[in-house]
């Protein structure tokens, strides 16, 4: 089932999509970061495709801080991540006291830019069991004033497994490379895989660079990867 509810951060109403597995006994969650078209159609497969697997699935709207703009470049011109950070504490409480969510059990996952969210938020929050940055680009950038995600790498204490493609430019291999690196010398458990003849977006069957074998490939890593780590049997 997926719902939509508010909730209240730094002063703004902020929406959040709820997607619930069938039945009623408490799962794991996990906080979903949306890509850059917010909470749409792709997001909501996702959280939709989550559930289905059994877990309590929320993902918030970063874009709340650009209530009404339709413009792209000017939405995204209100995500900064200290604004990032507390979105994503405000949504991980919500899901932690979901009422069917085991609590000590949630992980951290998006696409696209919400792949960079990902390893930020693993960075900020403490308590996630894993991590999961699918082609997230920006990573050796900040928004805003602070350190960059990378800068924060050394924060993780998760599992952090990451999924993209050789030929795309954003984030690029060198930069997926370098980001492997850190996390492995950090001595955090490190699961990347980079896919030949794929580009940036290839889970999105809806994008014309989507690639279904990648895809399919990743679905079955990310679903084992979260259910090692989620185990709650």
């Amino acid at each position: 089932m997926l719902e939509e509810t508010q909730i209240i951060v730094d002063g703004s109403p902020m929406k959040l999509l709820v997607a619930t597995p069938q039945g009623s006994e408490r799962r794991p969650g996990i906080l979903l970061s949306h890509y850059q078209h917010g909470l749409g159609p792709f997001t909501r497969r996702n959280a939709e495709r989550l559930a289905s697997e059994g877990f309590i699935v929320v993902a918030p709207d970063h874009y709340h801080h650009t209530p009404g703009e339709s413009d792209l470049t000017k939405r995204k011109l209100g995500l900064i991540d200290t604004r990032l950070i507390a979105d994503m504490m405000a949504a991980t409480s919500y899901l932690r006291a979901h009422p069917r969510t085991i609590p000590h059990l949630t992980a951290i996952m998006g696409h696209c830019m919400g792949g960079r969210q990902a390893l930020l938020g693993a960075a900020m929050i403490p308590g996630f069991r894993c991590a999961i940055d699918c082609y997230g680009g920006g990573v050796l950038k900040a928004l805003g004033p602070g350190p960059t995600v990378f800068e924060r790498l050394s924060s993780i204490t998760c599992p952090v497994a990451g999924f993209f493609g050789v030929d795309d430019t954003n984030p690029p291999p060198a930069d997926v490379r370098q980001i492997e690196a850190e996390l492995i010398r950090l001595g955090i458990e490190t699961s990347f895989h980079i896919y030949p003849n794929t580009g940036h977006a290839f889970m999105d069957p809806d994008q014309k660079r989507y690639v279904e074998t990648s895809s399919n490939d990743a679905w079955i890593k990310i679903l084992d990867f979260l259910r090692r780590h989620l185990a709650y049997n």
